[in-house]
């Protein structure tokens, strides 16, 4: 039973017998008090008297043996049981002489409808029995006795006689229906699954150039998109793991081979002055400040990818914040010759959030603006409320980003001037503050025009969405 077409079918088969059942049933129920089962047998009876008063065997008998041939002839003849009666009720002839006895009142008889002077009744015979009869007169003060026994179950035996042999042959061609429909519904569905399982095994072997079929009912459809999205989800990971390894090892390579080019000069006496050394020593110290950087920005990234930073969730002056940070970046402005500006209003709304995470955002924003403009250019800090949140803006007059490299400047190690030799940051400053920003359920976007600028832009809400469900569950626990 573990085929999908076994199981349709088997569904199928149950439905189509417990609907028969059913049905059955329910004819039971009605042909328990209906007049139909009488009203077969009254025809029978109506049609063998049309017949006797045609040919009246019976009349025309003499004597006493051929009253009782004839009647046993017609009895015989049309399977019925046949009486010869007096107008008094005496019995002459009896078809079924060794049967329990059966007298008709013939007085508690109606008249039949369709046999003219026919009267029509029921009567049990002396064991309890029950017979539907029709008595026809004779001529001669004499009836004849149709009569027919009603069975003990009477619905049950119409039932088995008349309706069982249709319902089960109707219920053998719904079978086969079902038995169709079965194999069509399940080529329709298994093949879409068994497809998909090719895929997901090819998922599992790394191969990610296959697509599932996104064809079939819906929530097969349902089921093929999200294979498919789920392939292209765990390529796009293993690419970008791929690329982080790379980047990471470059990284680590670049200042590992600096420190160990000038630690071997020391070694081997190559650098044979006093400030020979000394620089040796600078540079083998400033390369084990880059990677020490390196590896807390990459522990940073991973604690905030797992979850494990805890963001507290705390008032944040966002103006004070901003101008002190601000205030950080007036003496190498100065020392580069750039212009800061701020346009901060004399309040902002107070948010939500990590004060020490936000100040990292924006720190991260405000150098990465400084490491890119040249002398005598502008950087410009912004901010002010915005429907349900604060926007804050940091924007410079450097180089611009090409259109290319927008949708990548958020990726890890990405960094749009290549040729540049890596001595500042490692291209993960962006990358973190992309991460904070959306820890705290905001948003950052960035634009840039190449020879003018590039703005970025970050939206951060007033509350969490939680915080609105807790408030409205403490108003409704209060009301």
């Amino acid at each position: 039973m573990n085929s999908l077409r076994l199981r349709l079918f088997a569904a199928f088969f149950a439905v189509i017998i417990l609907t028969l059942a059913i049905v059955g049933l329910a004819l039971l129920l009605i042909l328990r008090n209906s007049p139909l089962i009488d009203r077969t047998a009254v025809t029978r009876l109506n049609t063998v008297a049309r017949v006797l008063a045609q040919q009246t065997p019976l009349a025309a008998a003499a004597s006493p043996a051929q009253l009782t041939a004839a009647a046993q002839r017609l009895s015989q003849t049309h399977d019925l049981r046949v009486l010869v009666m007096e107008a008094g009720g005496a019995v002459r002839v009896d078809t079924q002489a060794e049967a329990p006895a059966l007298r008709p009142n013939l007085r508690l008889s109606r008249p039949s409808a369709v046999v003219s002077g026919a009267r029509q009744g029921q009567a049990r015979d002396a064991a309890g029995a029950a017979w539907t009869y029709l008595a026809q007169p004779l001529g001669d003060g004499r009836f004849v006795v149709l009569a027919i026994a009603q069975p003990r179950f009477p619905a049950l035996a119409f039932f088995m006689e008349d309706l069982f042999w249709p319902l089960a042959q109707a219920g053998a061609i719904a079978a086969a229906a079902a038995l169709a429909l079965a194999v069509l519904i399940a080529r329709s569905v298994a093949g879409p699954l068994q497809k998909m399982a090719v895929v997901a095994q090819g998922i599992a072997r790394g191969d990610y150039t296959q697509s599932a079929p996104t064809r079939g009912p819906d929530e097969v459809r349902a089921l093929g998109q999200a294979l498919n999205s789920m392939a292209a989800q765990i390529q796009a990971t293993q690419t970008a793991q791929h690329d982080f390894l790379g980047n990471v090892s470059h990284e680590l390579k670049t200042p590992l081979t600096s420190i160990q080019g000038f630690a071997q000069a020391i070694q081997d006496g190559a650098a044979d002055s006093p400030e020979a050394v000394q620089r040796s020593a600078g540079i083998i110290y400033d390369e084990a400040n880059r990677m020490r950087r390196l590896v807390e920005e990459l522990l940073e990234l991973t604690r905030l990818d797992a979850g494990l930073r805890a963001l507290r969730r705390e008032p944040v002056d966002l103006r004070a914040l901003l101008a002190a940070t601000l205030e950080r970046f007036q003496l190498r402005a100065q020392a580069k010759q750039i212009t800061l500006s701020a346009d901060l209003p004399a309040a902002l709304p107070v948010i939500k959030g990590d004060a020490d995470r936000l100040a990292q955002v924006f720190t991260n924003l405000m150098d990465n603006a400084l490491k890119h403009t040249p002398a005598g250019g502008r950087v410009a800090l912004a901010a002010g409320p915005v429907p349900e949140g604060v926007q804050v803006s940091v924007a410079d007059t450097g180089a611009g980003i090409p259109a290319e490299d927008l949708g990548r400047v958020f990726e890890r190690f990405y960094q749009v001037d290549k040729s540049r030799a890596r001595s500042g940051g490692v291209g993960l400053g962006l990358a973190i503050t992309k991460e904070i920003v959306q820890a705290h359920r905001g948003a950052i976007h960035v634009e840039s025009v190449v020879g003018l600028g590039t703005r970025f832009t970050v939206r951060l809400p007033l509350a969490w969405p939680e915080d609105s469900t807790i408030a409205r569950r403490r108003s409704e626990s209060h009301s």
